[in-house]
């Protein structure tokens, strides 16, 4: 990068030797004339060869300048070259300096001529004075034409000794001191007036890019050294809102806010330019109307001619916008984006601190772990959209019922989190204020919600945790309250519970049951055991998988132990995709058998989150292909849960595998959200009723009338019904007088491994038919 001294001595050398070249055409006409009738008056004296020779030389070597400025000026050379032709224009001049030094010796007449002698030295002292003209711009060039052009002739003065030449040659050495301080003289002058030139020139675009900077889309003002304001741009009063009229004479701090901090900056600002000349950063500026603009902002110093600061100029960015986004992106990043809430993120930084504060002050707090009972069957059977707005109906209720300096927070899904601080230092007391804090939470959210003009009850589960603990973060609080909120849910939600040590072992044994379902599938630890469908007249007509877990040191382990847990950690799939492999590989041995022994169709499980796993059809697809089987015997049981979440997708799916010959079962039939419509729009073959309806089965009880509806339904719809749970002959005896022939329970035969059940295939000589 050059320097700016640098460029601006390189800008006066390209001009001085552009003047020089520009004076060219004139110098070298004169020298031709002056060259011609020079050779004319003395040829009469001096032979023809000897002029001849020396004109030729005038004219060749004008030649060659001519071409030169020729080139020069119709194509000017680039910064770069000017080094070149500088050096071409010196040696030039110092040729034709040369040339007409020679002419002192070559052309001097005889003393018997005074008057040639007298025309000889006129024609050199006024080329050499012709020089001073064209060549002065730079000093060295018009060196190099005078010195080898009146040297010779000074010489030749001397040499003649008359004395009339002695006296000569001294005026000769005179005059070509005083024409060369001339020629200094002159260059200085050109010099100045160049720099002026140049300086001016820089001004005017200084001036230039100012006013363009000066109408630039930031502020910028311009003060003197005590910090009055001497300028403002139009986007600095547009951004302060003052005119700019208004503000010149002002004091910088006019456009400062008017409280302690600001001017703690301001004196910060001050101390910056002192020492470094320059600031950068952000601060607030005071508008017209009193607002606080946040700015970007410099500041920095213009020293005078002395060194000293004279000026200061600071340039100012709007930052509102940009600080309207961060706000935004803040309040996203720590805020639920659908009830405003502080999210879990927030709650962590919130609990973290007020544990910290409990634990200085000797004080308590509390974590209240909030949980909608059964919410997800009425967002399922009422829709998203209604599921949302009773959140934020919920997240409303909590915001409103809560003390000034409390906290409450959306957890996740339909769980929400209540900080209560400053509780009393006497733990009892405290426990007592968290207790009836959680019961008011508990009465409000109970109250009916409205959804079209018609209320929804709704409860909720209450889990508490005092703290603060020694060296427990939040998120153990956290897990502590949660831990609280899992045994209301054990025994039957809708209630209140604290937090006690003993509740951990639950949980750890829930963790623990976790982790040994990752390595039971690892481990081959299960195992499909399979439970007969009986006619009442005493064929088996089917079978069900059943999941059986082999846990090493503990026994065989209820699916009703592990298969919640397994929902919850989302190890189902795996498990739920082993037991169709599984399943699909056992009916594939019994048909292979000799003598078809077994040839019943299968029924499998499958939850709903396998279910509506993307590739679950053509999983299925996969395993019948593998196990070159008919669709049509394998059964998947589902249950209504399914058809809650997504009907559509549930409806895509069961056609699709209906394509490959498979049949359903809807589980449970009866427990839930029950629905005709359901059984019409998809392809449902079986219905099973649920064990609940035939534990307590009377002939005039409600489950006989259940039962009997259900039998209705299905001889209406043409679906087949399995009873479950068939333990006693009674009950076997009242289903068949209400119709239904196919039973599952223990009356028939507990479930059982492979070996056994295929021994009581033979030993009852089972039914080959297909359900």
């Amino acid at each position: 990068m050059v320097a700016p001294d640098e460029h601006l001595d390189a800008q006066i050398r390209t001009d001085q030797l552009l003047i020089m070249y520009k004076a060219l055409p004139i110098a070298l006409l004169a020298s031709l004339v002056n060259a011609a009738v020079l050779a004319w008056v003395l040829s009469p004296l001096i032979s023809i060869e000897v002029i001849g020779a020396w004109l030729s030389a005038i004219a060749l070597l004008s030649a060659w300048r001519f071409a030169g400025y020729f080139q020069y000026t119709r194509n000017p050379p680039h910064a770069t070259e000017h080094a070149h032709w500088s050096t071409r224009f010196f040696v030039e001049v110092l040729l034709s300096g040369v040339l007409w030094g020679a002419a002192a010796f070559l052309l001097y007449p005889h003393n018997n001529h005074p008057m040639h002698q007298m025309f000889l030295i006129f024609v050199l002292a006024g080329m050499g004075a012709g020089a001073v003209t064209t060549l002065s711009a730079m000093w060295s060039v018009a060196l190099a034409y005078l010195i080898p052009s009146l040297i010779p002739l000074i010489g030749k003065l001397v040499v003649e000794g008359t004395a009339i030449s002695l006296p000569m040659s001294l005026m000769a050495t005179l005059f070509l001191i005083l024409i060369s301080i001339s020629a200094l003289r002159a260059r200085n002058n050109l010099l100045e007036l160049l720099r002026a030139r140049q300086a001016q020139l820089q001004a005017v675009t200084d001036l230039r890019l100012a006013a363009t900077a000066f109408r630039s889309q930031e502020g910028i003002l311009i003060t003197d050294r005590r910090g009055l304001i001497l300028r403002i741009n139009e986007a600095g009063s547009r951004l302060s809102g003052y005119p700019e009229k208004s503000l010149v004479g002002q004091s910088l701090r006019t456009l400062l806010p008017l409280d302690k901090s600001s001017d703690q900056q301001y004196q910060h600002i001050v101390r910056a330019l002192a020492r470094n000349g320059f600031w950068s950063g952000e601060c607030y500026l005071r508008t017209h109307n009193g607002d606080a603009l946040p700015v970007s902002a410099t500041a920095a110093e213009v020293r005078d001619e002395t060194g000293e600061p004279s000026h200061f100029v600071g340039h100012f960015q709007d930052l509102s916008a940009y600080k309207f986004v961060q706000a935004r992106l803040d309040f996203q990043t720590h805020h639920d984006a659908l009830t405003g809430l502080p999210n879990r993120r927030l709650l962590g930084e919130q609990l973290d601190h007020d544990i910290a504060r409990c634990l200085r002050n000797g004080e308590y707090g509390a974590v209240i772990f909030i949980d909608l009972d059964h919410f997800k069957h009425v967002n399922d059977a009422l829709g998203h959209r209604v599921g949302d707005q009773l959140l934020e109906t919920v997240a409303r209720r909590l915001s409103d019922n809560i003390r000034g300096g409390d906290f409450t927070a959306r957890f996740g899904g339909d769980e929400f989190v209540v900080i209560l601080t400053d509780l009393d230092p006497r733990l009892p007391q405290a426990a007592e204020q968290a207790r009836n804090a959680a019961e008011k939470l508990r009465e409000i959210l109970a109250q009916p919600y409205r959804h079209h003009g018609k209320p929804l009850h709704l409860t909720a589960s209450l889990g508490i945790v005092l703290y603060p603990f020694e060296d427990e973060d939040a998120d153990t609080v956290l897990t502590y309250a949660d831990t609280a909120l899992y045994r209301v849910k054990e025994h039957g939600r809708n209630g209140i519970a604290f937090y006690r040590p003993d509740m951990l072992n639950a949980v750890r044994a829930r963790l623990s049951t976790e982790n040994a379902l990752r390595k039971a599938l690892e481990g081959n630890e299960f195992e499909l055991y399979y439970q007969a469908q009986v006619d009442s007249d005493g064929p088996i007509v089917g079978v069900e998988a059943l999941l059986r877990w082999h846990r090493p040191e503990h026994g065989m382990v209820s699916p009703g132990e592990f298969i919640p847990i397994a929902e919850e950690s989302g190890l189902i799939l795996p498990i739920g995709d082993w037991v169709l492999h599984s399943a699909c590989a056992a009916l594939a041995r019994w048909r292979s058998a000799p003598g078809g022994v077994c040839d019943l169709s299968l029924s499998v499980n499958v939850s709903p989150r396998q279910f509506f796993q993307p590739d679950f059809v053509e999983r299925v697809h996969t395993y019948l292909e593998e196990y070159d089987l008919p669709g049509d015997k394998l059964e998947l049981e589902i249950t209504e849960g399914v058809l809650l979440d997504d009907i559509t997708e549930a409806r895509c799916k069961m056609q699709q595998l209906a394509e490959y010959g498979l049949r359903f079962a809807l589980d449970d039939f009866g427990t839930g959200y029950s629905s005709l419509r359901y059984l019409q729009q998809l392809p449902i073959s079986t219905l099973k009723i649920d064990q609940s309806f035939v534990s307590d089965l009377n002939k005039e009880g409600d489950h006989s009338a259940i039962v009997l509806t259900i039998m209705s339904v299905a001889q209406h719809l043409d679906l087949k019904v399995v009873a479950e749970g068939v333990e006693t002959p009674e009950q076997a005896g009242l289903l068949d007088e209400l119709g239904c022939h196919v039973h599952q329970g223990y009356r028939y035969s507990k479930p059982a491994d492979e070996a056994t059940f295929l021994a009581l295939c033979n030993t009852r000589n089972a039914s080959r038919t297909v359900v």
